[in-house]
């Protein structure tokens, strides 16, 4: 492990009760050498003290602000899919690549999974990310003031929450997910045997009669408001098991309180990342517009 000049900080909008240890005070630690692949820099780091490899995330640097510091590049946050049980950073690695190569920062992040920790501790890692990236906004050559949030199936969940916790607006300027699983409790109630009962055995810990406020807060579209940022929803029509209609819950609710949010609707029934290839001009060039 190498230890380097930047460092941790507090953690964003922890909300009561949730925890709220500290991001990791003095140095931070780079982990594991660096990787160069058609002109994009890779680095991982520890973005805090605690949970190990669940609390880790991948840099991604386009060829010109490699070696440089605080050029203020638009950066765009992953986060991962697969159920909230599976999955990893470097899952991402074809989207942060491309984006890096369109001249973005990708950051590609690791957090608690549903199996080692319930709702939201997904959340707050993500938003512990966030911060760690913004403390050190000048070394990643971060531009604060461009930020944007990138996630698929459940990853489209968690990115919706940590960017609608909060002071929204204030740090993201976007959101695009991809066939996001955004209502548990709808999981719940349509199909609470999806994925093993990984809502309520293990995303929530309890069935939706007994703990409704917990599956309430745990919906990104009820904390919506004007405050904040515009969003890109897509969704295959004929997905399975589930459909279109958290999407466009997400989206409708987005409008209501006089927030931009677009769903474009894709044929077939390809899930989330599956479609990349049919959407991926589109998702950049919308990050293009907005953080640009």
């Amino acid at each position: 492990m190498l230890t380097t000049g930047i460092t941790g900080e507090a953690a964003h909008g922890a909300s009561a009760g949730s925890g709220s240890a500290a991001v990791a005070q003095g140095p931070a630690t780079k982990i594991g050498g660096s990787s160069t692949k058609q002109g994009v820099l890779k680095r991982s780091y520890q973005y805090y003290s605690q949970y190990g490899n669940a609390t880790t995330l991948d840099v991604y640097m386009p060829k010109s602000a490699v070696g440089k510091r605080g050029l203020k590049l638009p950066t765009v946050v992953l986060v991962h899919g697969g159920a909230w049980t599976m999955g990893s950073r470097a899952d991402r690695a074809p989207q942060a690549n491309q984006l890096a190569r369109k001249g973005f920062i990708a950051v590609a992040v690791n957090y608690r999974l549903a199996t080692e920790a319930a709702w939201p501790a997904q959340r707050l890692d993500v938003s512990r990310a966030v911060t760690f990236l913004r403390k050190n906004a000048e070394y990643f050559n971060i531009d604060k003031s461009k930020m944007g949030l990138f996630g698929s199936s459940a990853g489209g969940q968690i990115a919706a929450a940590v960017a609608t916790h909060g002071n929204g607006k204030q740090r993201f300027k976007g959101l695009v997910v991809l066939s996001g699983l955004l209502n548990p409790a709808t999981i719940a109630q349509e199909n609470p045997e999806y994925s093993d009962s990984v809502v309520p055995d293990k995303l929530i810990g309890c069935d939706l009669e007994d703990c409704p406020e917990r599956y309430l807060a745990a919906i990104p579209a009820r904390a919506l408001n004007r405050s904040d940022m515009p969003s890109l929803l897509f969704h295959s029509q004929d997905e399975d098991p589930f459909g279109p209609a958290q999407s466009a819950e997400f989206v409708s609710r987005s409008r209501s309180v006089g927030v931009p949010s677009k769903l474009k609707m894709l044929k077939g029934d390809e899930h989330g990342i599956e479609y990349w290839d049919r959407v991926n001009d589109i998702v950049i060039a919308w990050f293009e517009n907005h953080l640009k």
